[in-house]
């Protein structure tokens, strides 16, 4: 579950902006973790360019350096809005929730000179105590842990290829000891349940394979009247997985690798597979789709509504427990009354569940406190200097929820298009 996020100097973002899920309203449709409570839904309502893709990309682009690193080609992801910011420091930091402990973990960097420059780990109580567990500050690395021989060894070794590499995160598979417990969780928060969502997004695993749950997909694509009434498969030879790009390959081995039984399904742009392996023998079929006729047709053939729906339909028949899903334009290709439906049957059919989502838009119509907690509306708004400046509609004075889309149209709230008056 995440609690909040902030991040400074990256891309659009100059200065420091937060996004909060804790609700500061009463009332219905927030999730009660441990005597926590949590929206279960955050819109970030702008016009185009106004940067609220790069808040999303601002999450993504911080889990990649927390696991994997950074490459020298990004060394120019400073904020450019000022040239000071080439040589100044960019934070990021996730509040979050991860295997029954609340924490706060961050890091900083200098972008243009690709080095890390600081981590930190808290460990929050629920009385609102801040608990330090680790701490690194340029070359100095101090833990606050009770670690025994075994752990003191462990850290010993690692302390070069932290200050080399930049994160402990990036070692976490060598945290063995019970004593790191707190890395593990921050890691597997990363991995697991951080899951993004981007427009144009090549290839996505479906924790839902639509054959296994064929019913429900079905119910769901009737409901969004995609016209499809049933889906085909056809046994293909595993060799076929090997014409896939190579990190796709990669993320089906590495599911692969886990033990046990499983079914799960590819997403890719021009095609849906089945994948699953029982007894130790994998199998893949490709999915094609029946509409009120005797054809079937291949997913490339489908509309890009319909094929963004299985995205975001895999959320809704197998959420990730304590997962938050962000997804950027939520509405693109997709009719704006669908998209209303898709958010009432999100915090509908999973109100029991403990998952979130965090969409960005500029569909007005979504504009409703009927649909969306007024303390679940963001606003990105381009400033002058062309730095994007997020903040909550809560800082407004309540007035009619009806008028809330007209109002934000006539430009009260911020965050719309500003056009400039010309001679002729």
């Amino acid at each position: 579950m995440l609690i909040a996020f902030k991040v400074n100097n990256f891309m659009s973002f100059a200065d420091e902006q937060k996004l909060s899920m804790i609700p500061s309203l009463e009332g219905p449709g927030f999730i009660s973790l441990n005597n926590i409570k949590l929206l279960r839904a955050g819109v970030i309502f702008g016009a185009n360019s106004s940067g609220k893709s790069n808040f999303i990309k601002a999450m993504a682009f911080g889990k990649d350096m927390a696991l994997s690193g950074i490459s020298g080609r990004f060394r120019n992801k400073f904020s450019r809005v000022a040239l000071e910011n080439q040589n100044k420091e960019s934070t990021f930091e996730y509040t979050l929730y991860s295997n029954g402990h609340y924490y706060s973990y961050g890091f900083s960097l200098v972008f243009y000179k690709g080095l890390f420059t600081g981590e930190y780990l808290y460990e929050l109580t629920e009385d609102d105590q801040e608990i330090l567990l680790y701490e690194r500050k340029g070359e100095e690395i101090s833990y606050h842990l009770e670690l025994n021989e075994h752990a003191r060894t462990i850290l010993s070794n690692l302390k070069e290829k932290i200050l080399k590499s930049g994160l402990i995160l990036h070692f976490v598979d060598e945290l063995t000891d019970p004593a790191f417990e707190a890395f593990r969780n921050i890691a597997s928060w990363f991995r697991n349940k951080l899951n993004i969502y981007f427009q144009d997004q090549e290839y996505l695993l479906l924790e839902s394979d639509p054959l296994r749950h064929r019913e429900r997909y079905l119910h769901f694509l009737k409901m969004f009247d995609t016209g499809i009434t049933d889906f085909e498969e056809q046994k293909l030879d595993l060799s076929i997985l090997e014409t896939l790009p190579l990190r796709v390959q990669e993320r089906i081995r590495s599911r692969l690798d886990c033990p046990g039984n499983m079914s799960f399904a590819l997403r890719l742009s021009d095609a849906l597979y089945s994948i699953n392996r029982n007894e130790g023998e994998v199998e893949i079929y490709a999915i094609s789709f029946r509409h009120h006729n005797d054809f079937a047709y291949d997913f490339e053939e489908e509309s890009d509504g319909t094929k963004r729906l299985f995205d975001l339909l895999d959320i809704i028949i197998s959420p990730v427990p304590n997962a938050i899903y962000l997804i950027d334009e939520i509405n693109r290709s997709i009719h704006p009354l669908l998209t209303a439906e898709y958010l009432r049957l999100f915090k509908g059919s999973l109100r029991e569940n403990n998952v979130q989502i965090l969409f960005t838009t500029h569909e007005v119509s979504l504009l409703r406190e009927d649909l969306i907690r007024r303390d679940e509306i963001w606003f990105m708004e381009k400033q002058a200097d062309a730095s994007s400046r997020l903040f909550s509609l809560d800082i407004f004075k309540k007035e009619n929820q009806n008028n809330l889309s007209s109002s934000y149209l006539s430009g009260k709230y911020g965050g719309v298009p500003l056009f400039t008056d010309e001679e002729k």
